[in-house]
């Protein structure tokens, strides 16, 4: 297991704990939009499975919810199509070390 395989497998978990982030409803977090610069800057450096409109998708969501005021249908229903989004970037990830 190389190098790439390892950190692939942390960005797995910490998409995975963004879930977690979201689910516990910490709008205001900062750590969605940590993992997402990272992603990028990951993904983009080692020219990854996961597409950068995917990637580009959940950050943007990320910013609708911690820079605006939302009625709770539409925190709820944005909280939900990031929560999709994580978890193809999830997938992603794990088709890259298997």
């Amino acid at each position: 297991m190389g190098f790439a395989s390892v950190t692939t497998a942390l960005f797995a978990a910490f998409a995975a704990f963004v879930v977690f982030v979201r689910l516990k409803g910490w709008i205001e977090s900062n750590v969605p939009l940590l993992f997402y610069v990272a992603l990028v800057s990951y993904m983009q450096a080692i020219q990854g499975a996961a597409p950068l409109w995917l990637i580009c998708t959940g950050f943007g969501l990320t910013l609708l919810l911690r820079f605006e005021f939302m009625n709770p249908f539409f925190i709820r229903a944005v909280k939900s199509i990031e929560i999709v989004v994580l978890g193809a970037i999830i997938y992603l990830c794990v088709t890259m070390i298997v």
